[in-house]
């Protein structure tokens, strides 16, 4: 019942797939995790929502097997309680920089003894899950994604990847762009480059690596590389290039 797909999927060496929540929708969650994709990512960090208006998409999600990705805004404990006690059971932290804030990540997600997590995950009522049945298996459930995006971040991978109780370490392309001074710039040969790279060095300490991109034909090349995190976008933007790509048949077909 507790089982973390993500983790049971990486530590076996095959590939999570997921998308993005593009508005705290409960249908679009649903019609989301209805695609079988392995972990449906909430983000509060840049989309508008917050907590309140996620509620019970976690709830959502796990009722289908698909695990429940929170962002987090930002390394602040009362982030990772908030989260974790609407329902997910895998955190993302933007902006880590060295191994010194990874292992403040973990700590915020854990209950002790291995964290400082406090203890009241409200999103059990929902699904008929007793304290007691869940509390023993949260810390194992519990799966921690940390974000590299700055120069310093860059600098650290390996000793961040290190860090026990990192699960994934996640490379945000747009950011690191930024962090690179060529913002935007996406198919930059010097981004192309660390993004290559980057699977590798976190292999080093025997962990995945994760990317996002919207473009599947990028998704494509990632797992090439050697990514086993992948987002793919969200059904917001697939769903809407379904359309652009299947509109031009559909009225060439009513011109005949």
């Amino acid at each position: 019942m507790f089982e973390n797909k993500i983790k049971t999927l990486l530590s076996k060496g095959d590939v999570a797939l997921g998308v993005g929540l593009p508005d705290a929708s409960e249908i679009l969650a649903k019609m989301s995790v209805d695609t079988g994709i392995d972990f449906l990512w909430i983000d509060l960090e840049h989309r508008p929502y917050g907590v309140n208006e996620v509620k019970h998409i976690p709830v959502i999600a796990r009722r289908q097997g698909c695990m429940p990705m929170i962002r987090v805004p930002g390394l602040d404990p009362s982030y990772f309680k908030k989260a974790l006690d609407i329902g997910a059971n895998t955190i993302m932290v933007p902006q880590i920089n060295n191994a010194e804030e990874a292992k403040l990540a973990v700590q915020y997600a854990k209950y002790p003894p291995e964290g400082t997590r406090g203890v009241s995950p409200d999103w059990t009522m929902f699904m008929d899950i007793s304290f007691d049945d869940y509390l023993p298996h949260a810390n194992n459930e519990t799966a921690i994604v940390v974000q590299i995006e700055s120069p310093e971040g860059i600098e650290n991978i390996e000793k961040i990847a290190a860090v026990e109780g990192v699960d994934v370490v996640f490379a945000g392309p747009m950011d690191l762009s930024a962090s690179l001074g060529i913002i935007g710039q996406i198919q930059h040969p010097e981004l192309l480059k660390l993004l290559a790279d980057f699977p590798k060095r976190v292999a080093k300490a025997n962990k995945p690596a994760g990317i996002t991109f919207g473009d599947l034909d990028r998704c494509r090349q990632a797992i090439d590389e050697g990514y086993r995190f992948v987002n793919i976008g969200s059904i917001a933007s697939l769903g809407a290039n379904g359309i652009r790509a299947v509109l031009p048949e559909l009225r060439e077909r009513a011109r005949r």
